[in-house]
């Protein structure tokens, strides 16, 4: 019974020995020393195994080398390696100055130009023959009109109105055959529109007209007369205008002879823009007597080339008719001119 319980304390001695052993040399195989040696000599590495003769170490050039205890003068164990850490440094940046930007003042609008109210175009001719006879005519046009198209509205505000219209002619010729006076002449007239309703169609007018044709025996003469009037066709290259009034015509004519009349007068005007550089215009007046015993009529027509924005080259044809004329002289009156204007 003795035996039995000495031999099981034996062998728990042995067992709790082997188990210190084993646990002491995993430690020690866990362990990284530098080993210096008497002969000045020192080696690092893992230590694999100790015993009470030798220890044996394992680094990168050898796998095991065996070191006797008696040429150990010291030993260094190091410490564990410590897992190196790399910390993100975050560079702390300074912005770089913001760039000033400079806010140029706003510009003032512009602003945009409206349409003219006035307008107007000048021709200016001659005729120059040199042969058996000479010739020098001499003629000039000149047309303005007034369209205002804009008055003041409520609140400072303005609206289109485009019904007013006022046109002036005037027209003058002067000219010599062989140093004999042929043309010397004058006419001038103004003209009034004013459109009506929302559709501005309709329309009425005034005219009055003065002149003198020293030629035609015509000391002076006047005329004036209201009416009404039709926009036929309205387009942006073609306008129609339809007229019907009354007419007042006083004559002096050289022989002290005056006359006054009272006719109808029925009128048509026409433009029409052929292409950009040509267009077309003519007008035409009728009047007869209030009784239909005689009648004057009148047509002018104009075809322009333009040359440039606002100078064409024109050629006229003016026709006159008057079946109560001064004696000795023609009923008609023909005249074909060419001339340069100016529109502006």
């Amino acid at each position: 019974m003795l035996n039995r319980e000495r031999h099981n304390f034996i062998f728990q001695t042995i067992t709790l020995a082997g188990l210190i052993f084993c646990s002491a040399a995993i430690q020690v195989d866990a362990q990284t020393v530098v080993v210096k040696l008497r002969s000045g000599d020192r080696i690092s590495g893992n230590i694999v195994s100790e015993t009470t003769n030798q220890i044996v170490i394992s680094n990168a050039w050898a796998k095991s080398i065996s070191i006797p205890l008696a040429e150990i003068q010291s030993r260094e164990i190091l410490p564990p390696p410590v897992a190196a850490t790399n910390p993100i440094v975050v560079a702390k940046t300074t912005p770089a100055p913001a760039t000033p930007v400079v806010v140029s003042p706003p510009k003032p609008a512009i602003k945009p130009k409206g349409p003219k109210d006035w307008h107007g175009d000048v021709q200016v001719g001659a005729d120059v023959g040199i042969s058996e006879k000479n010739r020098q005519l001499y003629y000039a046009k000149f047309k303005i009109t007034y369209a205002p198209v804009r008055d003041a509205g409520p609140m400072g505000t303005s609206r289109l109105i485009d019904r007013f219209r006022n046109t002036f002619d005037y027209n003058a010729a002067y000219g010599t055959t062989d140093g004999i006076l042929s043309a010397n002449r004058m006419d001038g007239s103004s003209k009034t529109d004013f459109d009506l309703g929302t559709s501005r169609r309709v329309f009425v007018y005034n005219l009055f007209g003065a002149g003198y044709d020293e030629i035609r025996k015509i000391e002076r003469r006047y005329e004036i007369g209201p009416g009404v009037g039709y926009h036929l066709f309205t387009r942006t290259n073609f306008i129609l205008n339809a007229e019907i009034g009354l007419n007042y015509q006083a004559q002096y004519l050289q022989n002290r002879e005056k006359t006054e009349r009272v006719y109808y007068r029925l009128a048509e005007d026409l433009t029409w823009k052929i292409s950009k550089s040509l267009t077309f215009d003519e007008k035409f007046e009728f009047f007869p007597q209030v009784n239909f015993d005689e009648y004057r009529m009148r047509f002018e027509s104009n075809l322009r080339y333009w040359l440039l924005e606002n100078i064409s080259f024109n050629l006229t044809v003016v026709d006159t008719y008057d079946t109560q004329v001064a004696p000795n002289v023609d009923r008609n009156d023909l005249q074909i001119r060419s001339s340069i204007g100016v529109k502006f």
